[in-house]
């Protein structure tokens, strides 16, 4: 008996062995032979199972079958480092399958080329998320899996972290859930020529209906911007979930993350009813939806509120408030939601001067309509019906909405469909905790076919530190989102140049002191009107220039500048720096307020401040001397 026992014990755990199996395949889209190793159940062979697929990205300097090259003792995928959470102990105890794709992407057949997934600077024209769909077809064709969004997740370590969760909010349609250890929160990504910023701070849009996780180390050298990247998502993002080890780099508890994918497979969230996307690539599928344009420059694609009802749109330099970028044309295909071959009524509201044009539209025979749009800002109703959506907010009595204190917002709500709105009560949610609104209930007049009414919005956030505060107005059941950037109380900012031409020394990738003459004006050191100019606070025997915030109609902020510190922190994130116009009509004499933000090296631990800034406006062509200090 106890033979038979111990071969039964035997029998079971060399079933629970995985098959760990090196492979190939050969790619369209990279015209080459590409590598994968793949992690199967012990009983593959043999279940007749289907079972649902992660797939892992690798960090730097590792590839689909190497460890980590500086450090060959941190071997995730499978032995007893990590006391043995990795990997192949995984899969070993569930019905999961790993594939592990090769972000190896040399520039030359013998190059031996580092850097994975071509990311941050695009060097080449290769690119890793194109190929991402067509890996996942090839294990589809050839592994029993199940072949479909609700069990497909990505992972990733470091560099490999970014590229899971970048891949996965491009395409939320194959993807429903996705984790990242430790990766950093900015690169820059996109074809040659059109390579952007990518902050993933400020991406979480591209995750409706899907399942997020991000793991962190206490001893981490990339923790300060996934602080400020939690700071963000925890506000704004459901479905959202952190976890912080004791740990440096690296992998930690590895079966905890694969867990919270097994989970997501066993109930997956639904295909989202309404849905946001920001995209890098001029052309690109979403939901079933298509979207082309003629593209020239670097630039993200926006779309909001996308439902069968409409969608907002926008192309932009960067993100939140870049510029918008009108001269693009876009073609936009929406997906199958309409009856073939019958007629739409489509509204379409310049938001630039609220220019209105209607035409109806006949489906296709798949049942899709079909946009063409500038990039600037539009707002498109498909229905008979008013259709509501909110447009922009103003902070009513104050520059910014500041942390602790009443803030009083009016808030544009427009009516994008064919028929008048009736007066009806619009009331006010928050998801977030530490905020109250007041008179959460407000009347909303009846709104003309293609018109808009301003309502407001009355609310305190209590937590002194919070960056940003979500909110829905629920009007007849359905709930539109607004997110209102938040700033703490901050000292008033004693002494400032404002750099208007001039050149002055100033730090850059964090630590190096460089001279460099900042915006464009008569260098007399003074704000005057139709200058570009930047705030530099000083730093030691030098300054920093500073991130900027207001709502101050004569100042247009829509260019914001990066100062890459990778070279510092080897991270490959930035601290940002506004360079703000002051409108040529901007009166002399008028007061500027300004919030100040600016970014202090200590790695891994960097520090943010907060300063306010006020100065006035000189006439245009004045000519003063002499630095700015706050009086």
């Amino acid at each position: 008996m106890l033979v038979i026992l111990l071969l039964f014990f035997l029998s079971v755990a060399w079933a629970a062995e995985p098959l760990v199996l090196d492979e190939t395949h050969e790619s369209q889209i990279f015209g080459e032979t590409r590598h994968y190793r793949i992690f199967l159940p012990g009983d593959y062979a043999t279940s007749g199972k289907r079972y649902p697929v992660i797939y892992w990205f690798h960090g730097w300097s590792e590839r689909y079958n190497k460890a980590v090259r500086d450090d060959p003792h941190r071997n995730y995928d499978q032995g007893e480092d990590y006391d043995g959470n990795t990997i192949a102990r995984f899969v070993g105890s569930h019905d999961a399958i790993v594939v592990k794709w090769d972000g190896y992407n040399p520039r030359t057949h013998d190059e031996n080329y580092p850097r994975p997934y071509n990311i941050s600077p695009v060097e080449t024209d290769r690119q890793f998320p194109m190929y991402f769909p067509e890996l996942v077809s090839f294990i589809d064709a050839h592994y029993r899996t199940i072949a479909d969004r609700e069990h497909r997740a990505t992972s990733g370590l470091s560099m490999g972290g970014f590229m899971s969760f970048w891949v996965a909010g491009k395409y939320p349609h194959l993807i429903s859930s996705a984790s990242n250890f430790m990766g950093s929160s900015e690169f820059s990504v996109g074809p040659r020529g059109f390579d952007v910023e990518y902050r993933h701070d400020e991406m979480q849009g591209n995750y409706d209906g899907m399942s997020t996780r991000l793991v962190t180390g206490t001893r981490d050298f990339i923790r300060f911007y996934h602080q400020r990247m939690i700071g963000v998502w925890k506000y704004t993002r459901p479905f959202f979930e952190t976890q912080e080890y004791d740990a440096d780099h690296g992998t930690p508890h590895m079966s905890d993350t694969f867990d919270f994918h097994m989970r997501a497979f066993a109930e997956p969230l639904p295909w989202p009813a309404v849905w946001n996307h920001i995209d890098a690539y001029p052309n690109f599928p979403i939901w079933g939806w298509d979207v082309a344009s003629d593209r020239k420059q670097p630039g993200l694609t926006v779309l909001e509120s996308v439902s069968p009802a409409g969608f907002h749109s926008s192309v932009r330099e960067w993100l939140p408030s870049g510029r918008v970028l009108p001269n693009v044309k876009l073609w936009i295909a929406s997906g199958g939601d309409y009856p073939s071959n019958k007629p739409q009524l489509v509204t379409v509201i310049r938001l630039r001067d609220g220019k209105l044009r209607r035409a109806s539209q006949r489906a296709d025979a798949e049942g899709r309509l079909r946009f063409e749009l500038d990039g600037g800002e539009y707002e498109v109703g498909i229905g008979a019906g008013p259709i509501l959506a909110l447009g922009n907010f103003e902070v009513l009595g104050a520059p910014w909405a500041s942390d602790g204190k009443p803030v009083s917002l009016r808030v544009r709500v427009w009516n994008k469909g064919a028929a008048p709105s009736m007066v009806t009560t619009l009331h006010w949610e928050t998801p977030n905790p530490d905020v109250d609104v007041e008179t959460p209930s407000r009347t909303l007049p009846e709104i003309p076919a293609g018109g808009f009414a301003d309502t407001t919005l009355l609310f305190t956030v209590h937590d002194p530190a919070r960056e940003i505060a979500k909110f829905f107005a629920v009007v007849n059941n359905v709930r539109l989102p607004v997110e209102i950037p938040m700033f703490p109380t901050a000292p008033r900012a004693r002494e400032f140049q404002i750099a208007d031409g001039r050149a002055f020394t100033v730090f850059q990738e964090g630590v190096k002191r460089v001279p460099l003459t900042f915006g464009n004006g008569n260098g007399d050191g003074r704000a005057n009107a139709g200058e570009t100019i930047a705030i530099l606070l000083p730093d030691s025997d030098a300054h920093r220039a500073a991130e900027l915030f207001t709502n101050d109609w004569c100042v247009d902020l829509t260019r914001r500048m990066s100062d890459d510190w990778s070279s510092y922190d080897h991270v490959g994130a930035s601290s940002k720096y506004s360079l703000p116009l002051i409108k040529p009509g901007c009166p002399a004499g008028h007061i500027v307020h300004m919030m100040a933000r600016i970014q202090l090296p200590n790695a891994p631990n960097h520090r943010i401040e907060y300063s306010t800034i006020e100065f006035p406006v000189s006439a245009a062509g004045a000519s003063h001397s002499g630095s700015s200090k706050a009086k």
